[in-house]
């Protein structure tokens, strides 16, 4: 393909590929001419994926071990025919989780206000999800069971060959509507297409469900009726009853929103060789992944050199809000696909969020195990302290080793200037380090002008030592103070 059959012109959102437009709708729904329908580049391996899943399939059901040759027995036969169909059952429950989560990262909440209404955010989230399944699975057929008592009666011969052809069939119609699934997500906007272009640029797009909600609002209506009644308990006279009904109502507007992006330098690898920065949504979506499906699951990425979002607002029917950002950004940008089809994207701004979100928790445990760890050294520091003086007492009335006091002595200052690093780290102070410094030298003079009044009945020592020791401590407490 030659450079100038690239198209350059913006098209609109309506792709073919394969001969098959996307979205699948009525001629009467299709807004522009067939010949501005941008026509997709095909990879040729695309068109190899269903029958590469139906070997990966097959390969992983029971029957697979089974080995006509060695004439098994009808029980067997029966049963691994039913355990492969019950693999098959199991696979199309990954399946549903699979795009349970595909779903669930697609969906976009935005609030119009400070505050966010949390039960009218899950309750709208869950129902908008239950929908994309619903329509999702909605052509979606269970595997049928061929296996008879009549079947059984005939010659093995006869019975495993027709069994191993209708299994064959199953796992072959498994894996088409699972690439018709992926199509008809293309067709209700919840997922995307790629194409790949010459010298690792590629384009593709995917779909997100925004669900914007508005402020909440109160409403109160009282209604009055007037009666001529006597309350014998209370001995009043009734006039009449108010009933006051309180409603809060909170509206949620729908948006479809296409993200559109153009990477260079793309490369595809797989989920266990990237190093892409994944949002929670996306990391949930990965680990839902099969291990089945997961040769078939790529991760793309590349520098983005455009992007393109189209919202329409659908929350009312007769009438449509188109709003259309294009901006110009360079950046790396990701995405999740199965062959030509993308699952979901993310790109620079979550990928920034998502290493701020890491960034925070990282600091809270920092300072949770702070929190605890401050006290602990604090006690241990004067234990030591405690312990230094004894042995001090002890080398000055000849019975002890220097050695010791020198060791408890730094043990302990080391233990306090830990304690105040991790109380000045818990209480974000402005220059923890400093302060821990400046407070570690107060406690060591301290420390030291005691163990100078342990030994000064022993010994024969200038009053200067421990005014020295004193005013440093000072000094050291009032400018650790000013690092807080």
């Amino acid at each position: 393909m030659s450079e100038a059959s690239i198209e350059t012109n913006d098209m609109t959102f309506e792709v073919t590929r394969a001969d098959r437009r996307f979205p699948s709708l009525s001629e009467a729904h299709h807004s522009p001419p067939l010949n501005r329908i941008r026509q997709l580049q095909r990879q040729p391996l695309d068109d190899e994926l269903p029958k590469q899943l139906s070997h990966a399939i097959y390969q992983r059901l029971g029957w697979h071990e089974l080995s006509p040759l060695l004439s098994p027995a009808r029980e067997t036969v029966a049963t691994a025919y039913i355990n492969s169909l019950k693999t098959l059952n199991e696979f199309y429950h990954d399946v549903r989780t699979v795009i349970c989560e595909a779903c669930r990262a697609n969906l976009e909440f935005r609030s119009d206000e400070n505050t966010t209404q949390v039960e009218a955010r899950d309750e709208i989230l869950s129902d908008k999800l239950e929908e994309m399944m619903t329509q999702a699975f909605a052509a979606w057929l269970p595997a049928k069971n061929a296996l008879t008592a009549s079947l059984l009666s005939h010659s093995p011969d006869a019975f495993i060959g027709q069994l191993e052809a209708s299994l064959s069939e199953e796992v072959d119609r498994f894996s088409r509507q699972f690439v018709e699934l992926l199509e008809h997500m293309v067709d209700l906007e919840l997922f995307g297409l790629i194409e790949w272009l010459p010298k690792q640029c590629c384009r593709y797009h995917f779909f997100r469900r925004v669900v914007i909600q508005g402020p909440e609002v109160a409403t109160q209506s009282i209604v009055e009726s007037f009666v001529d009644d006597f309350d014998g308990s209370s001995g009043q006279r009734i006039i009449g009853n108010r009933r006051t009904t309180s409603t809060r109502t909170v509206r949620h507007e729908i948006r479809f929103a296409r993200h559109q992006h153009e990477l260079i330098n793309a490369v595809r690898t797989s989920i266990r060789n990237s190093t892409v920065i994944m949002p929670p949504p996306i990391v949930r979506l990965v680990d839902s992944i099969p291990s089945w499906l997961y040769p078939f699951v790529e991760v793309i990425d590349g520098q983005i050199v455009r992007e393109l979002i189209i919202e329409r607002d659908v929350s009312v029917e007769d009438w449509t809000q188109v709003d259309v950002r294009d901006e110009p950004i360079i950046d790396v940008d990701p995405g999740i696909v199965i062959g030509p089809y993308v699952l979901s994207g993310w790109g620079s701004l979550e990928i920034r969020k998502e290493q701020e979100r890491r960034q925070v928790a990282q600091q809270q445990a920092t300072e949770a195990v702070n929190a605890r760890l401050a006290p602990l050294l604090a006690v241990g520091a004067t234990g030591l302290s405690g312990i230094a003086l004894w042995f001090q007492y002890l080398a000055s009335a000849g019975y002890g080793n220097w050695l010791f006091v020198l060791l408890t002595t730094v043990t302990a200052v080391g233990a306090a200037w830990q304690a105040f690093l991790s109380h000045a780290t818990h209480h974000r102070f402005a220059a923890p380090g400093h302060y821990a410094l400046c407070m570690a030298i107060c406690t060591a003079t301290g420390l030291m002008s005691a163990e100078w009044l342990v030994a000064r009945p022993f010994y024969s020592m200038s009053w200067v030592t421990p005014v020295v020791l004193w005013a440093t401590s000072l000094v050291g407490c009032k400018i650790g103070r000013l690092f807080r």
